[in-house]
């Protein structure tokens, strides 16, 4: 088993800018923004808007559904070998379970296709105000199980994504163990949301989060749980026995939301004898790894990652 924490100093010229751009623009207008059906159904238009933009290049891009879930399915001409050989990752899209899509990400599924040589299958699961939490778990879910019935080798599933995706991820790993499936290999969480009680952090830790405004994350807290399907298993993640985890990669910025229980996650499963690796990265914004068509900091995480999943799938002491 290992169990790493690696801190990041170096700050690209990309990053301060886009840093500082999404703290004059993006927080204060996330701030006032409505969180009313209409105000969130609004926001939901990005991913709209970003579909009209010009598909990544070099990959392929197949709408596929798995279990009824809408996916896109995206390959590389590169494939895998070794360790990776046979191996798929199922993709969670960040957003609060309020917005983004498979637009959206559908870059960093590209980025993360052709780096690892692997089918990425990006899951569009239900959203607010179409239901809470527990319905978005039931569509990751329902795709993981098809997946299990659809990849090429079931056994090296990689569930992986960015912030409330990154919940979803280690959601599955969780229920899937608890429901007698075959586990995923190994779960990737970029910036993942581990604990729905974010109240209980420090206030002004979290007030330098560069886009995310505090209040109006706890102010969907209600929206998140009174959904009309019940939330399976534990409501967060940080409080679920480690010792059922596959091997875990976890990455977070300095001065975000997340990062309190990405640590506290980290070590509770290092205590357990899991294997986890994780990186803490100075000078970034919340889930950087998305931007890794803009960002070279994203682009070396995303190397991190693949390389970290090959390395479990080649030593099964490590699961």
């Amino acid at each position: 088993m290992t169990h790493t924490l690696t801190w990041h100093d170096d700050i690209s010229r990309q990053a301060r800018v886009l840093s500082c751009a999404m703290r004059l623009t993006l927080k204060p207008t996330f701030s006032l923004w409505p969180l009313t059906d209409g105000g969130i159904k609004a926001i939901g238009q990005l991913d709209r808007a970003v579909d009209r933009l010009p598909k990544p290049k070099r990959v392929t891009i197949e709408q596929v559904r798995l279990g009824g879930v809408p996916c896109e399915k995206t390959t590389h001409p590169k494939t895998a070998t070794g360790s990776l050989d046979g191996a798929s990752v199922l993709y969670f899209h960040g957003g609060g379970f309020v917005f983004c899509g498979l637009a959206t990400h559908r870059s960093a599924c590209a980025t993360l296709a052709a780096r690892a040589g692997v089918p990425v299958y990006s899951v569009e699961y239900r959203q607010i105000p179409y239901g809470g939490i527990g319905t978005s778990i039931a569509d990751a879910m329902a795709s993981y199980r098809a997946a299990l019935e659809t990849v090429a080798d079931p056994s090296k599933i990689i569930v992986a994504g960015d912030s409330a995706g990154g919940y979803l991820a280690m959601k599955v790993a969780e229920l899937a163990v608890l429901d007698g499936l075959t586990p995923p290999a190994a779960v990737v969480g970029f910036s993942p949301l581990l604990n729905l009680d974010l109240k209980s952090h420090p206030k002004e830790f979290m007030k330098k989060d560069a886009y995310l405004p505090m209040k109006q994350v706890i102010a969907l807290e209600d929206r998140w749980l009174n959904g009309p399907d019940a939330i399976a298993g534990s409501p967060s993640p940080i409080d679920v026995d480690p010792a059922i985890f596959p091997p875990v990669f976890l990455s977070t910025a300095q001065y975000e939301l997340m990062r309190p229980d990405v640590e506290a996650m980290t070590a509770s499963l290092a205590a357990a004898g899991r294997t986890v690796e994780t990186h803490v990265w100075k000078g970034q914004v919340h889930a950087f790894p998305v931007l890794a068509g803009a960002l070279p900091e994203a682009r070396v995480l995303l190397d991190l990652a693949v390389a970290f999943v090959a390395r479990v799938l080649a030593d099964p002491s490590s699961q």
